[in-house]
């Protein structure tokens, strides 16, 4: 089995100190930020039958819970970032892809997007295999018409809220692998013989289905 992940540039955002103001009175919040390696941590790891497996993972905002602090970075904050990165999820073990500087406390996301998988089985498949899905050799946004749409966005997703500790030096972001497989292969209609030369191929995507796999095998930690 092969794996390669490219490695990203990161870029600091959050500020050492911002000054906000309340009133007739000053208040300086100074943020305290600590360094944060942040990583794409497989856990449970393990990408079943598929040779190659990846998704990117295009973008991440993220606000303090804390009313004062939000304040000051506005709706439109943007406190850490990086280039695309692509997740290879048949790694074994956690890989660090960015460093980002964070004040300690809590953290809703406000955005996160991301592609639609992209699963390869290069091995031969099964004369007759056990379910019709695991007849299909690949999964991805070209696998159906019309195509599944670019990217997945989730506005403000209640279950992604995470929090910072004091000396804490990592940030997962960690992906229930086999999860989200399931999830995506789940997703599709699958139909026995209609491919060529009589494989099975996929005929329909649900990407509510999808949307809800996402959320429910990714968290920040």
């Amino acid at each position: 089995m092969r794996s390669s992940v490219r490695q990203v540039l990161s870029v600091i955002v959050l500020a050492s100190v911002a000054v906000a103001t309340f009133g007739c009175s000053h208040a300086t919040l100074d943020s305290g930020t600590q360094a944060l390696n942040m990583t794409y941590t497989p856990s449970p790891a393990g990408a079943g039958r598929y040779n190659r497996a990846t998704f990117d993972v295009n973008k991440i905002h993220a606000i303090p819970v804390d009313p004062a602090a939000a304040e000051i970075f506005g709706s439109e904050a943007l406190l850490f970032r990086f280039d695309v990165f692509t997740a290879d999820l048949t790694l074994q073990n956690a890989f660090p892809f960015s460093n980002i500087a964070l004040a300690a406390g809590t953290y809703n996301v406000r955005l996160i997007e991301f592609t639609p998988p992209s699963l390869v089985d290069t091995d031969p498949l099964p004369s007759n295999p056990p379910t019709c899905i695991e007849g299909v050799a690949t999964l991805n946004r070209q696998s159906v018409t019309p195509e599944i749409v670019e990217k997945f966005d989730f506005v403000d997703p209640p279950s992604l809220t995470f929090t910072v500790s004091p000396g804490q030096t990592t940030l997962a972001l960690t992906i229930n692998v086999p999860g989200l497989i399931t999830g995506y292969e789940n997703s599709f209609t699958c139909q026995t013989g209609c491919g060529a030369g009589g494989t099975n191929c996929v005929t329909a995507f649900s990407e509510a289905n999808f949307r809800a796999a996402l959320l429910a095998n990714v968290t920040l930690k």
